[in-house]
């Protein structure tokens, strides 16, 4: 069982450097990730929008476009938030 183990630790600790295709393919599969995440969000705030349309404007978008956004800035900003939540 410790071979197993003594193994696996080999191959973490000789990391290679990594070429420059598994750079792209990894970029590639952060900039996929990114893109499903964005997209999940967008559906949470349909979502909320359809079912909750006045309170949504109300609590979100007003308060938002009162404060100087463009209702476009400030659906970009809720869908950051959504996104990136603190």
């Amino acid at each position: 069982m410790m071979e197993g183990f003594q193994a696996m630790s080999n191959k973490t600790d000789n990391k290679e450097p990594k070429t420059r295709v598994e750079e792209f393919r990894e970029r590639l599969n952060r900039e996929d990730l990114e893109r499903r995440w964005q997209l999940e969000a967008l559906d949470h705030l349909f979502t909320e929008v359809e079912d909750h349309p006045d309170s949504f404007h109300r609590l979100w978008i007003q308060p938002l476009v009162a404060s100087g956004l463009t209702l476009e800035s400030a659906l970009a900003l809720l869908i950051e938030g959504r996104f990136l939540p603190n």
